[in-house]
């Protein structure tokens, strides 16, 4: 987190730094990302700087906090109720509001992108995600039991796994979905949102009905 020095700058001086660090990685990976540019481009002094935060893995922690702050925010706009939907309806809004998200705060999305392909989570990020990811998923199971949407047989907590581990693995399958010829510059994804919300609704498709031959009556 910025130390409080930070936030006893200005609105428009934090805005300021925070817009220009997000550009920076943004275009950049976490290793050739600088601060030196950073603090040129702001008018700062390097040594205020860290003032300001502890280092570039700091500043890289409170980017991708408010990546998931402004994420939250998005999917609260007009949530729709999973108890009036149905799971997996839910699941598939999910992907839709996601790729609207996208399209609102590309920068922000490149970086979220950009730390799945290369694994530049730091461990407390990725630990906490990974923890609020298995009680979200649990506990949407459980609601989906509990209305009919999911077999009352199913293991809740095998199937938060499964949930969990198919999609924090989905940003690097969609990668290697693209055609040899396309693959992305280290300082691109190449992703779409419509790539991202085709391949999440047949997830959830094959989620809701496996992948068994179902015969027809």
């Amino acid at each position: 987190m910025p130390n409080p020095t930070f936030f006893n700058l200005p609105a428009e001086k934090r805005q300021q730094i925070t817009d220009i660090a997000i550009t920076e990685f943004a275009e950049h990976p976490y290793r050739s990302a600088s601060i030196s540019r950073i603090v040129a481009q702001a008018g700062i002094a390097k040594g205020s700087f860290y003032q300001y935060f502890a280092g570039k893995e700091d500043l890289y922690a409170y980017l991708l906090d408010l990546l998931v702050e402004k994420k939250s925010e998005f999917f609260s706009l007009e949530r729709p109720d999973p108890q009036q939907e149905g799971i997996f309806a839910y699941l598939r809004w999910i992907a839709e509001i996601g790729a609207q998200f996208e399209w609102a705060y590309p920068e922000l999305s490149r970086i979220g992108y950009r730390a799945f392909y290369l694994g530049e989570y730091p461990a407390a990020f990725t630990e906490r995600a990974n923890q609020t990811a298995a009680v979200f998923y649990t506990q949407l199971i459980e609601l989906g039991k509990q209305q009919g949407d999911i077999a009352p047989s199913v293991d809740t907590e095998l199937a938060a796994f499964l949930f969990n581990t198919i999609l924090s693995n989905l940003p690097a399958f969609l990668l290697q979905r693209l055609p040899e010829g396309e693959k992305p510059l280290p300082t691109e994804t190449g992703i779409t949102a419509a790539l991202v919300t085709d391949v999440f609704g047949q997830i959830v498709e094959i989620l809701e009905h496996g992948m068994g031959v179902r015969s027809e009556s």
